[in-house]
């Protein structure tokens, strides 16, 4: 039982470890000091594993190293359960997994929500800001064809207003995720009663 306790720590070093190599890229040169290179000789192998799934990347947002983190910590978890001698059935695990996988879609929901009330916020203010260069031109190249495109299942294919198809996602975003996290804990509920 020892051995998994130590796995579990050693997991968790990793995770932090990752967890700061994908830090250190969002601040510009951080990542090519000493340190972040070597960390980038420890982590990347591990991350660039996750850089062939296409599906986690919308436009300019990239969601793999995320995924990359909840297995780690998925791993971790299953071992310090282990560790402390918790029986672990496939119920259990099943629904573990898919707790965390619905953590991860949860969190992309949630990020998109916050970006996409913030650029409507900013809309109402300043109106539009497509006609002049700013981060928001940026911003909304991303976005556009993600909130078109849920915006289009309410529509029938219907051409709206940009701001008719923010509003509408923002709605959608919420409440899609207030049904799966309902949905998730009833399943994961069922899963973890199972006997084996």
């Amino acid at each position: 039982m020892q051995i998994f306790r130590i796995i579990s720590a050693l997991i968790s070093l990793y995770t932090l470890l990752c967890f700061v190599r994908i830090m250190l890229t969002w601040f510009p040169g951080a990542e090519y000091s000493k340190f972040g290179r070597v960390l980038s000789q420890a982590c990347d192998p591990y991350l660039n594993l996750f850089k062939r799934f296409s599906f986690l990347r919308f436009s300019a947002f990239d969601f793999t190293p995320a995924i990359a983190i909840c297995i780690l910590i998925a791993a971790s978890t299953i071992c310090t359960g282990l560790s402390s001698g918790a029986k672990i059935t496939l119920g259990s695990l099943l629904a573990m997994l898919l707790s965390m996988a619905w953590s991860i879609v949860s969190s992309i929901l949630m990020f998109l929500t916050i970006i996409l009330v913030v650029r409507l916020i900013v809309y109402l203010i300043k109106g539009d800001t497509s006609t002049s260069y700013s981060i928001w031109t940026s911003v909304d190249r991303a976005l556009t064809p993600i909130i078109f495109r849920i915006s289009g299942l309410f529509t029938g294919g219907r051409p709206v207003s940009f701001k008719t198809s923010l509003g509408i996602s923002i709605l959608t975003l919420i409440v899609f995720n207030f049904v799966g996290k309902f949905l998730i804990g009833f399943i994961c509920a069922l899963l973890v009663s199972l006997p084996f």
